[in-house]
């Protein structure tokens, strides 16, 4: 997916966000953050009341930055964090690490319902679709 002419890279970051949530009837939220975890763009599936406020969400995002960043610490030894999953008692969350030359430039952050494989979702449906728009996040 590239940026049509004219369109702002907050309309791509909203339609990318759109598009994630498409991927799987799982996935509750997308959004994308810089790597100070500020929210430039969200998404949520249709109908869902979420269990957050915007002022709690973008808390989150700031705390999955700062989380994501504390990672980074041990990658020469472990390898690069590909992302990170946490399952919690209403829902799982994840934070997926977009890389622009060696840093992390954006975060996406996602939550699943509950019952969800995140794990497999993620390999099989998000990451694919990351790795297409690539060319964008660097």
């Amino acid at each position: 997916m590239y940026r049509a002419v004219g369109e702002s890279q907050d309309d791509f970051l909203e339609s990318f966000c759109r598009k994630v949530l498409e991927k799987d009837y799982f996935i509750r939220f997308a959004g994308v953050s810089n790597h100070f975890g500020h929210l430039i763009a969200t998404a949520y599936r249709e109908g869902l009341v979420p269990l957050m406020n915007h002022d709690e969400t973008s808390r989150y995002a700031v705390q999955a930055a700062i989380r994501a960043a504390t990672r980074e610490t041990f990658e020469t030894r472990i390898g690069e964090l590909q992302f990170s999953i946490s399952r919690y008692g209403r829902l799982v969350r994840a934070t997926i690490p977009i890389k622009s030359s060696g840093k992390n430039k954006f975060l996406l952050l996602l939550s699943f319902d509950i019952d969800a494989e995140a794990d497999s979702i993620i390999n099989k449906k998000v990451l694919p679709y990351v790795m297409e728009n690539k060319d964008y996040f660097m």
